[in-house]
């Protein structure tokens, strides 16, 4: 799994949620700031998201 994710991209929190990766908040890239469905942010740990399968 690549350490590293891509702003503006859609990924799914804990596999459920669509959100937007917005930025890193550390250094060592391992809690991202993202936006949730609606008007809002919150950050989160990078093991709780997943990239989105396309078909």
């Amino acid at each position: 799994m690549n350490n590293e994710l891509v702003a503006g991209r859609q990924y799914l929190l804990d596999g459920k949620i669509v959100v937007v990766i917005l930025k890193p908040v550390n250094r060592s890239k391992t809690i991202y700031s993202v936006e949730l469905p609606g008007p809002s942010i919150m950050a989160v740990e990078r093991n709780r998201l997943q990239e989105i399968q396309q078909s």
